[in-house]
């Protein structure tokens, strides 16, 4: 495979590619064509700066082969002068005017000349035939320098200005390739202001040698290169350079510039002769080869030979593909034979063209204008192409994802059933766990109660009771007084053990929540009991103040654990209350804090608050599971739990959490509101 692609990765698609590569072969065009505009400007600056100059009626120059003179091309205001270019049939030369020979004859001669005035030319015609001719003195006109080199400038100017848009506004490489070829005959008519004398002397310079010259060849390359492009598996393809089309028609131009670039640091000059008959014998070959791919591909895409069977490779080509191939090869085939046929051949064969040159230059200045507007038509029905058939993908894959969609609503509306049978399964679940546990840590809280907490206070008592009456005895009994000091030493000790096994016996009474105590009590009864009273005892060594204001609890009856509302709420005050007071006690090393309730319409509030040296909301550990079920408990009882807690030694630190409950019907009646309790400065004081 000669498939050459340039620098590129292979995960790289040919869009990405020319998006990239697009700006910068952009700004490469446009420093070409900037420097050659300057160079075209110093010919023509040159060509101006000799107008109301004398001349004979013929542009002339110095061939470079013999250092003869040679004619390059008369003005169409004057007579036709029988003296033709060189050409491949014809090598004339002027060998002297007036007598007078030498490169610069014709400048001496002009000098001296007056208008009107007749010089005699000596012509060897390929250096056989020598003959003369007589021409009439004449002044270089500003009419004369543009029909011959004003026209070819312009010309050149809408050559390089449509490449440049091609350029700039192509989508892929191939488009790119349509304003590149562009830029050979936009060469050709802006450097040829450096080929052609007036009256002073100027030989070949380099301009003309290794610039002008070669861009023949380079148009025969343009046209192959963009007839290979126009190929319907090319065309219809998004592609990236390869060798075989975009680098095989420029190869042979390797030797023939090989062959200028030598002569010319050896010699310091390359010569005219050959050097312009090799580029217009590639120009020529070019435009052959050129036109019989364009055919060759018309016949492909059925433009030509329409009534002949089509295969099946070209039954895949899509039928935009064709009318693009087919306008595009009509239009560049017509446009090969408007450059080849009437300038390059006739050129290369007589030296002159078939058409006067200011009308030959009129057509190529609007040739490339239709050519834009032809490209610029198919780019839009191409895009307009593509998105018919976008358009058509994308209501294909709508049906098609319509499908699937009432599929997959169909297969959610079952998942959706199916998970709302779970999650009913689940808060089922989670409701008899909840009363289960509620139950639970109830009978428990019972059983310590009434059995061991009974017990326990039963033995101290007995205790007590035996160790009066054994200190009695012994103190009315002085013979068994020492007797006796044993026993009420260990009665004394058994009697502590008692007080603290009924201490530790409250202890877990309030780790599980008293709820024995809280049905008996009432919830706000026994929440003031557990603060003022049962949490303080447990911990005798804390100097923590809590303060409470419980008024929005007073509504709420004893009655209230008599339906399941009411059980709920009051589970989820008495647990979340008790778990962060612990909270508060164990862990929080704080000074003060406070548990506030109020009322908010039919909502009851509940506020717990700290001055401790918080912790982090966002990393708690799994095995503290005391926050998840408050968060259930809450959840259950149909409202929701807040916290939040800024960490020690950051300012306002402490922890605080709000509990919102929705109250039943019967206790949602507005009530009086209460300020809430503000933390005084004493209290937040340092954390140890």
């Amino acid at each position: 495979m000669l498939d050459w692609y340039v620098s590129i990765s292979s995960q790289t698609t040919p869009k990405d590619w020319w998006e990239k590569i697009r700006p910068r072969l952009t700004l490469c065009y446009a420093a070409v064509a900037l420097i050659l505009l300057v160079l075209s400007g110093i010919g023509h600056a040159r060509l101006l700066s000799e107008l109301n100059s004398k001349f004979g009626g013929f542009f002339w120059a110095i061939d470079n082969t013999d250092g003869r003179i040679v004619v390059v091309s008369s003005p169409p205001q004057l007579v036709n002068i029988p003296i033709s270019a060189n050409s491949l049939t014809s090598n004339t030369r002027i060998v002297s005017a007036n007598g007078v020979k030498g490169q610069d004859a014709l400048t001496r001669v002009y000098q001296h000349a007056h208008e009107k005035e007749l010089i005699t030319y000596t012509v060897q015609i390929n250096d056989k035939q020598v003959r003369t001719i007589t021409l009439e003195v004449t002044d270089f006109t500003l009419d004369m320098w543009w029909s011959n080199y004003g026209l070819a400038l312009l010309a050149g100017l809408s050559w390089l200005l449509v490449g440049a848009t091609l350029l700039a506004t192509a989508r892929d490489w191939s488009g790119a390739v349509e304003g590149l070829t562009l830029l050979p005959p936009a060469m050709l008519f802006l450097l040829s202001s450096h080929w052609g004398n007036v009256q002073q002397l100027y030989t070949a310079d380099p301009v003309f040698q290794l610039l002008w010259v070669p861009s023949f060849a380079l148009l025969g390359a343009a046209f192959i290169h963009l007839s290979l492009t126009y190929r319907p598996v090319i065309i219809g393809a998004e592609r990236m350079p390869r060798m075989i089309v975009d680098g095989l028609p420029y190869i042979p131009l390797i030797a023939l510039l090989t062959y200028e670039w030598s002569s010319f640091l050896i010699f310091k000059q390359v010569p005219t002769r050959p050097n312009l008959i090799a580029s217009l014998s590639y120009a020529v070959i070019g435009g052959i080869i050129s036109f019989c791919i364009g055919v060759n591909s018309l016949f492909h895409v059925g433009r030509l030979g329409w009534k002949r069977q089509r295969t099946s490779k070209d039954a895949r080509i899509p039928s935009h593909v064709r009318r693009r191939i087919g306008d595009l090869l009509t239009l560049w085939i017509g446009g090969v034979g408007l450059g080849g046929c009437l300038g390059v051949l006739p050129i290369l064969l007589n030296g002159q063209t078939l058409l006067p040159l200011s009308m030959f230059y009129v057509l190529a200045a609007v040739y490339p204008l239709i050519l834009a507007y032809a490209i610029r038509s198919l780019r839009l029905v191409d895009r307009l192409q593509e998105t018919l058939e976008l358009r058509g993908l994308a209501l294909k894959q709508q049906r098609e994802t319509a499908e699937e969609l009432l599929q997959t609503n169909q297969k959610l509306q079952q998942t959706s059933e199916e998970l709302l049978q779970s999650n009913q399964q689940l808060q089922k679940a989670t409701s008899l766990l909840l009363h289960a546990d509620a139950h639970l840590r109830s009978l428990l809280s019972q059983r310590i109660h009434d059995q061991p907490k009974q017990q326990a206070l039963r033995i101290r008592s007995l205790l007590a009771y035996w160790q009066h009456k054994v200190h009695r005895e012994a103190e009315q009994n002085q013979a068994g007084k020492v007797t006796a000091q044993p026993l009420l030493d260990a009665l004394a000790k058994m009697r502590g053990i008692s007080e603290e096994l009924e201490s530790d016996l409250r202890g877990l009474q309030l780790l599980v929540e008293d709820v024995y105590q809280r049905r008996s009590l009432g919830l706000k009864l026994h929440l003031e009991k557990l603060i003022r009273e049962d949490l303080p005892a447990l911990h005798p060594e804390t100097q923590l103040v809590v303060r409470m204001d419980l008024w929005a609890l007073d509504p709420l009856s004893n009655t209230l654990e008599q339906t399941p509302e009411g059980e709920k709420i009051a589970e989820a005050v008495s647990y979340i209350v008790t778990q962060a007071l612990l909270n508060i006690y164990n862990h929080a090393k704080a000074t003060t804090a406070q548990v506030q309730t109020l009322r908010q319409g039919p909502f009851l509030e509940v506020l717990i608050h700290d001055n401790g040296r918080g912790f982090d909301t966002e990393h708690i550990a799994p095995e503290k599971t005391s926050l998840f079920k408050a968060r259930l408990k809450a959840q259950e009882a149909g409202g929701t739990l807040m916290m939040s807690s800024i960490v020690y030694p950051q300012p306002q630190h402490g922890t605080t959490i709000m509990l919102r409950l929705p109250l039943p019907y019967l206790y949602s009646e507005p009530v009086r509101r209460t300020k809430t309790l503000p933390l005084l400065e004493s209290d937040m004081q340092e954390i140890p």
